[in-house]
């Protein structure tokens, strides 16, 4: 026969089983951690410059929590996506994201004062945008000659030509010094 308060431990026993083996186990996520640092908050009205884009956790928080992230999520695969600056610093290219983000203000402000340069904010993730060159938008080119930021290349930046069908390949550019000696050709494309 059992007693009373054996069989409510007993009870509690199975009940707390029961309760251990029906609870959901959650893991996280990377890519949706690494998408939560890098969205924008609150979005920016109408962003107009590069700077008016870096409104992400990436953007403010300190650059040593930044790579951390970046690097426990980023893993071996080497597929988070991440603005181009974020990978330099990562490698040891770029010595920090002031830096860069001095790199993207300057080829803004070189660009804006051009005619026919326009920014477009709509880029990667946490991209600082691309400029285009209007005039380059005709027929029968289908897109504009563009000016990125890359980190392919320790300019830093590279420029698209205005092309039909297949995007050529993009011109490596020598950081500004080179941008702004080469603006006469690149406008002619």
């Amino acid at each position: 026969m059992v007693h009373s308060t054996d069989e409510s431990a007993l009870n509690a026993a199975r009940d707390e089983e029961r309760a251990r083996r029906s609870e959901v186990l959650l893991e996280p996520v990377p890519h949706l951690e690494w998408s939560l640092a890098t969205e924008a908050h609150p979005p920016p009205p109408e962003p107009a410059t590069p700077a008016s884009l870096r409104r992400s956790w990436i953007h403010r928080a300190t650059e040593e929590q930044v790579l951390g992230l970046y690097r426990k999520l980023h893993g071996s695969d080497r597929r988070l996506p991440a603005p181009w600056w974020l990978r330099a610093l990562d490698r040891g290219e770029i010595e920090s994201r002031a830096a860069a983000f001095e790199i993207e203000d300057e080829v803004h402000h070189v660009l804006s004062e051009r005619p026919g340069w326009v920014f477009v904010p709509w880029a990667g993730i946490s991209e600082a945008g691309f400029w285009e060159y209007a005039p380059s938008d005709r027929a029968p080119m289908m897109m504009p000659t563009t000016v990125v930021l890359t980190d392919e290349h320790r300019g830093w930046l590279s420029v698209v030509p205005a092309h039909r069908d297949t995007p050529p390949l993009p011109v490596p550019i020598s950081g500004m010094p080179g941008l702004v000696a080469a603006l006469p050709q690149i406008e002619t494309w």
